[in-house]
């Protein structure tokens, strides 16, 4: 098969549609985000009753059993041979046991519900299904959208729709689920009804393959174009996964991965129990905060990001949006906790919305470019070590944030549980021990965290100049060794 730069220039423009099309793969990790950051907890804590010591254990074990696999999933993908490719045929597999996942993990039956044991077991068995089977679609999914574009500024595009993407349909479910699902009928509060829950499953399901049927389809015309996936003679699995923590840039966004992971994990565990005991919002309210704040942070990005990527250097967009983020998680809750903001409910509502724009406008912008920057080192390792390992670089940066974000559940289940909140608890019925906790590990407990990835983004050293030579360096190989010649041993691009 050829090798991909033999025909980058048939893929390297890739229209609106086809990356709408590579995009909508996206949908079942926003699904999965929605589930576990505002539904899971809540649903299992103060609808089943499992205490969220239980919950929190169940959802953090998942997620390290979802990081360990994601690096051997992605190498897998990386050697795997078939006749449609490398990607394709695990993302395939995926599609019906995730689907099936979604309906477990809102549906335990009636004889589980009441044994503890049964219903975190039920749990566990739920959130590692989801999580082994989005591995085996997002994993090869991500690699691909790596290989489709060599082009620096092009890939910021890709990974940006996705991300995209991603934001807008996990906050219309949510908050569309909030509004018409979960909203309060008849003096009874919708988010407290097991039944909403069941059928919220099942749309999810349905959801899924939908999404990933169009992905699969849409991205078929691929597969004859894309790199082979050579097993080099002495290649070993799990020494390309160590081999790719040489590279210094990687390990720096590994490390700024692993502290952003947690703190999104904490954030996204969180967010709902905050906005309806912190905040004391209603479900229609609540609602509200997850659509708009979010739809018009994918706004700005989309808007801006385009020319943020034309002004600036990727490290330098990642540091703006780390320190942005440190600075807004500073200044709304305390003003919350010592009685300093306005009683006009109103003005109190924008003022939270406004927050939560900002700090979303900058997730978004962060994992454009990190995502963005992964691809770039996947050329760094090609001329460092002569293969390509998108899998293995996508795998491994995420495994270290998912190893981070299980610690995060492990702290926030615990933690409701140790500030006295209890199971079935209204708004406006918790102790000032609650409203204290939710409010300084939201703010400034969250600021604190996000130093290290500020750090690491400072200490970052990648640039369109050094990604131009990596590219001409690989394209010089390349011609050398279909002239016949030897292509001479390479070096590592300067860290």
């Amino acid at each position: 098969m050829r090798s991909f730069r033999n025909f980058s220039s048939d893929i390297s423009s890739i229209s609106l549609n086809n990356r709408l099309l590579y995009s909508s793969g996206i949908v079942s990790h926003a699904l999965k985000e929605a589930a576990v950051g505002v539904f899971v907890l809540f649903y299992y804590k103060q609808v089943l009753g499992l205490p969220g010591t239980l919950t929190g254990l169940a959802i953090g074990i998942s997620i390290i059993w979802d990081g360990i696999s994601d690096p051997l999933i992605g190498a897998w993908s990386d050697r795997l041979r078939s006749r449609i490719g490398r990607r394709h045929p695990l993302m395939i597999a995926a599609v019906i046991p995730l689907a099936a996942g979604f309906v477990m993990l809102y549906g335990p039956p009636d004889n589980v519900l009441s044994d503890q044991g049964q219903l975190f077991t039920w749990l566990l068995i739920s959130m590692m299904l989801v999580r082994t089977a989005l591995t085996f679609f997002m994993v090869p999914y991500l690699a691909l959208g790596a290989e489709i574009s060599e082009d620096y500024h092009e890939r910021t595009q890709l990974a940006g729709m996705r991300t995209h993407m991603a934001w807008i349909i996990g906050t219309l479910v949510s908050a569309t689920a909030l509004f018409f699902l979960f909203n309060e009928e008849d003096g009874l509060d919708g988010r407290f009804v097991i039944d909403n829950y069941h059928f919220f499953g099942w749309v999810n399901g349905l959801l899924v393959i939908w999404f990933s049927v169009i992905c699969i389809v849409g991205t078929w015309q691929y597969i004859p174009k894309l790199a082979s996936g050579t097993v080099h003679a002495g290649s070993n699995m799990l020494r390309d996964i160590f081999i790719t923590f040489r590279n210094k840039n990687f390990l720096y966004i590994v490390i700024l991965d692993m502290a952003v992971g947690g703190i999104g994990c904490i954030t996204a565990t969180l967010l709902m129990v905050t906005y309806t005991y912190f905040w004391q919002l209603d479900a229609t309210q609540t609602s509200l905060l997850f659509a708009g704040p979010i739809i018009l942070a994918v706004l700005l990005s989309a808007v801006f990001a385009g020319s943020l990527n034309r002004l600036f250097e990727k490290q330098q967009i990642l540091r703006l949006a780390c320190a942005l983020t440190t600075i807004n998680l500073l200044w709304l809750t305390p003003l919350k906790l010592f009685d300093l903001l306005p009683d006009n409910s109103t003005l109190v509502f924008a003022l939270i919305y406004a927050n939560w724009t900002v700090h979303t406008t900058m997730t978004i912008l962060r994992v454009i470019t990190v995502h963005s920057l992964l691809a770039d080192i996947v050329d760094e390792e090609e001329l460092a070590t002569g293969k390509r390992n998108e899998g293995v670089v996508f795998a491994a940066a995420f495994f270290s944030s998912k190893f981070m974000g299980a610690f995060a559940y492990l702290i926030a289940g615990p933690f409701l549980d140790l500030i006295g909140l209890q199971t079935g608890a209204q708004p406006g019925e918790v102790s000032s021990t609650v409203i204290w906790g939710l409010g300084l590990m939201m703010g400034p407990g969250l600021a604190i965290i996000m130093l290290l990835p500020m750090w690491m983004s400072f200490k970052l050293n990648v640039s369109h100049a050094s990604q131009l030579k990596v590219r001409q360096a690989l394209s010089q190989r390349q011609q050398t060794a279909e002239s016949g010649g030897s292509a001479s041993a390479s070096t590592p691009i300067s860290q």
